[in-house]
This record gives structure tokens, sequence and C-alpha cells, in this order.
């Protein structure tokens, strides 16, 4: 990495900033897909610094046109999850990008931020997809590294739960500055990090740690023939390519890493999970929102108690490709008295978990949640006598941002007694699990019909 990322080095940019610990060594990666798969990069990216003992730095949720129109904002981690919560759980420190460097956080994306600069910093990272997609290029998509202007990057602190960021004035500085951008050149990854027997992008969390060790990427950087590279764009003749950060470690994608096999996610115990996905709590901050649509949508005043309700995600708008006959998508779609069986058995497990004095063996309420469009539908849901998040949707995105509809959604599922769900949204999936570690709650994966 360039000098500036250690201490006494002068500012880039105008900020207030640390430098990051010469000392310490740290991990990264670029975002991926939606919301929930962000998420689920996270967690990786979390678990891989346990296992490789680096700080992992989380990138921020960029607003994409394709999941949430225009406008949308670019999140940092920490602004809803309880990063400090999470660190005290896992016994580990864990960064935002905005801890490291200033940049464009809670704020709308902008065209600017799809822009390089002349200062962008050079970064030599890793490339997973490079070595195993047929286009033998690094995965390129949207808000990636580009948005980070790694003009400087910050902090001298180690994480606690006693945070000094909550009581530090300049965070106000860093989080509404423009955005950030670095100038990534990757290397390919040794073929030997594949999980073994899968096809694809698939590597493990042991594979990944042992080349970010100084011996694996000894092993790595010494294989003759070498390793391909890939720039971003060209260099300077007299700037040479710059190998793998060993400092600040960066993968292009780290979506599909696993501990022993493919989609441990759909597994009991998921190993992820486990050691991450379940300490990563919202921020009281973001539960309190969540709270709030929860008391509008029973009527209740805010001082009393939301009741225990179930929650449906029923995803249907850009699943409808999954259905044989995409232009006939009723045809693949739970119906409306099927949900109601599922309601009715998911009802009869929570008296079974909890006891039948138990106030969860008497839950009526049900809160449905969808992307359906179709106002018969939803007209239908009401006639059932189930309550919907959707009516607050328009009052949730002015007041808080485009982003935070779906973050409202996903809390108020984890919320729930019992889950009933989508089976291949991994929307559904990450409720599904917060809804069995937290609450107990029993829960399904509707799978699609493919007639």
């Amino acid at each position: 990495m360039t000098q500036s990322l250690f201490a006494g080095t002068p500012l880039i940019h105008d900020s207030a900033t640390y430098n990051l610990q010469p000392d310490k060594k740290y991990v990264t990666t670029w975002n991926y897909g939606g919301m929930t798969n962000e998420v689920m990069v996270w967690m990786n990216l979390i678990h891989l610094g346990l296992k490789s003992d680096r700080v992992p730095i989380i990138f921020p949720l960029v607003g994409s046109e394709y999941h949430v129109g225009v406008g949308p904002e670019t999140l940092s981690a920490g602004s809803i999850f309880d990063l400090p919560r999470l660190m005290e759980a896992i016994e580990h420190p864990v960064l935002d990008w905005q801890d490291v460097k200033k940049g464009r956080f809670n704020r709308p994306w902008h065209e600017v931020d799809r822009v390089s600069h002349p200062d962008d910093e050079l970064l030599g990272c890793w490339s997973i997809v490079q070595t195993f997609d047929e286009s033998k290029r690094p995965l390129s998509r949207e808000g990636g590294p580009h948005v980070l202007h790694l003009g400087e990057i910050r902090t001298t602190f180690s994480p606690t739960r006693e945070d000094p960021r909550r009581e530090d004035p300049r965070k106000k500085l860093m989080r509404y500055s423009l955005g950030i951008a670095t100038d990534v050149q990757y290397t390919a990854v040794p073929p030997n990090v594949k999980l073994k027997g899968s096809e694809g992008w698939h590597t493990t969390f042991d594979s990944l740690s042992h080349l970010l060790s100084n011996e694996g990427r000894s092993e790595a950087l010494t294989l003759d023939p070498p390793l391909p590279t890939y720039g971003e764009r060209g260099l300077p003749p007299t700037v040479a390519f710059p190998n793998p950060d060993n400092q600040v470690a960066c993968f292009d994608n780290l979506y599909w890493v696993w501990q022993k096999q493919v989609w441990e996610w759909e597994t009991d115990p998921c190993p992820t999970w486990e050691a991450v996905g379940k300490h990563l709590h919202f921020t009281k901050e973001a539960d309190e929102i969540a709270t709030l649509y929860l008391q509008k949508l029973f009527g209740l005043e805010v001082d009393e108690e939301v009741p225990s309700f179930i929650a449906i995600h029923a995803r249907h708008t850009d699943f409808k490709n999954l259905c044989r006959t995409p232009n006939d998508p009723d045809s693949c779609y739970t119906s409306l008295t099927e949900y109601t069986e599922h309601v009715q058995d998911l009802t009869a497990e929570l008296v079974r978990i909890h006891g039948a004095d138990s106030p969860l063996a008497k839950v009526k309420e049900v809160i449905m949640m969808s992307d359906e469009t179709d106002p018969k539908w939803w007209a239908d849901v009401e006639m059932i006598g189930w309550k919907q998040m959707r009516s607050y949707e328009d009052e949730i995105a002015r007041d808080y941002g485009r982003r935070w509809p779906a973050i409202v959604d996903t809390i108020v599922q984890s919320r729930s007694s019992a889950f009933i769900g989508t089976s291949q949204s991994t929307f559904s999936l990450i409720s599904a699990w917060r809804v069995k570690t937290w609450n107990n709650g029993p829960w399904k994966l509707v799978e699609w019909k493919r007639r």
C-alpha cells in the first residue's frame, strides 16, 4: 500500500483523520448484489478476519438503482448494525470504511462516485473471479472500489464495546464528505484456494486465510509461471504493477466462501452464521425506527408494547423468471390459501416449542411483506385480516432514505415469533436464521411451484 496509509503522512483530502496501525493487518472486499447479499459478504469478510487474525474493514452498502430505484443512499454497516456489540461478542475488532477513510456515507448515490480521480490510491488486490471465471477478469460491478477515495486511510484506535467514535465530533465531517476511490490492480488467486469438488467461484476460509499468511503469500507470489494480473486502468510507465497489499489485503469477491461445502447457509449449523451472523444485531436507532412503524401498524401509542406476530415475506416481482411461464407468474406463486395453511402450521409449532400456556401459543397477528404490485392481491391479504407494511414505504423512504423500507422490513421479520419466507431468497433466508436463533421461533421457506 502507498505511504499515505501510515502515520505522519500528509493529508491528500481535507479531513480529520487517523491512520492505520502499522503493526496491524487488515482485510476487505467490495460489495456484491442486493442488500442481503452484501450483508452476507460482510459476514464472510468478518469470518475471514477471524480465521486470518486480520481486522475486517466493511465496505458500505452502496445504493443501486436496480434494487431501490434512483437516488438511494450509501450506508455504512455501523448505521444499520451494532458493531461494538458484535466486537464484544466475537472478541475481535471490526471497522467500517468510515473508520478508515472519509467517504460518501449515508448520502444519496451520485454519478460523481463512479468517476476516477488523479489522486486515487494505488491498491493491489487478489481476484478470485479472475482465476475461476471464463472471462479471466476480476468481478466488475457498480459501486466497487472506485467509490473509495483512498487518499488517506485512518484509525489508530482499537474498537471496543465502549466505542470512542460515538463521541468523536470529527465523525460528522467524515460521514458527509464525497466518495472514496481506489485504483485497484488485481492479481489472480492461485487455483489451490478452490473448494474441492466445486464448480464456479467457490473457495474456503482456510485456503484464503493461508493465502493471507506470510507463507501462503510467498508461495503464491513465487509461482512459475507468475499468477495473471489485471488492472482497472493502465498505469504510467514509471509505476510498477503492485503485488496484492499485505497490510490491507483485499479481494474482488467474498460471497462464495465456505467452510467445507457449498451453500452452508442452508445447513444447520451454518459456520458463518454461528461465528458472526448471530452476533450481528441491529443498532438501537434502527430497532427504534422499526418499533415506531410496528406501533403505527397496530394502532398503538408510543409507550405501548407491540404484540407478538407471525411474519411472511412473499417475494414475487423479481423472482417471476423462476416460473416456467414468467408471463403467468400466478401459476407458480404460492397462493394466499397455502400461506394461511403455513400460518396454522407454525402457530401449532409455537405451542409445541413454548407450551400451551405461553403467550406465544396464542399469536393471532400476521404481517405480510411483499414486493407484489397487484392491488387485488393486496386486497385479498386485507380480507384475510393480515397487516401489511407497504403503506408506510413512502413515508419511511422520505424520512430515513430509500434503503430504509427494506431495512425496516428485515428488522420487522427478525422480531417475529415465527417466520414464513420465500425459497431461494437470501432476504428470507437470513430472516429465518434470525428468528430461529434470536427468538427460538419456527420458520418455513416456501418452495416455488415450477408448473
